[in-house]
């Protein structure tokens, strides 16, 4: 085969990973149908193609979000669901730890927001001591006799 012939580099990529005694034995009808398989499929056309990498020491693993408007025909959504299964354990333990940080993740947000709504104030302010009776016990214990009543300047709303 003459390697200017076909101008698909996703066809070219993989063609060049067949060894040479095998690509020698191929007719040019082989060829030309094994072309245009590759080029009735549009490889690199989605809209959305998105690539993250993940940092994990020891490990090259990336995330793909790929998105566009094809739509694979039933024949083949039925025989990559019967090849590719969904509940695979690396699947379920990926949706596990995504769905146990999504929950942690909320309720921590709910529970700050839910605090901010029904705070107490915090700021200390007077009130009366009513189990101090007399004004020795309540000078005592550091707090002030005043108009017959015990009071504490410093008590704490979470009392």
């Amino acid at each position: 085969m003459k390697s200017g012939q076909h101008v698909d580099p996703v066809f070219e990529q993989i063609f060049a990973k067949i060894p040479q005694e095998i690509t020698d034995t191929f007719t040019e009808e082989q060829l030309q149908a094994i072309k245009k398989v590759f080029g009735s499929r549009c490889w690199i056309c989605h809209s959305l193609d998105l690539k993250i990498l993940v940092p994990i020491p020891g490990l090259r693993f990336y995330l793909v979000l790929l998105g566009s408007s094809e739509r694979p025909s039933k024949q083949r959504l039925r025989l990559k669901r019967g090849i590719y299964s969904f509940w695979t354990p690396v699947n379920i333990l990926f949706l596990m730890g995504f769905l146990f940080i999504l929950f942690t993740s909320g309720f921590t947000t709910f529970s700050f927001l839910f605090s901010l709504l029904t705070s107490v104030p915090t700021s200390p302010y007077p009130t009366s001591i009513p189990w101090q009776q007399n004004q020795s016990q309540c000078e005592h214990n550091g707090r002030t006799w005043r108009d017959g009543k015990c009071w504490d300047y410093e008590h704490n709303p979470m009392f």
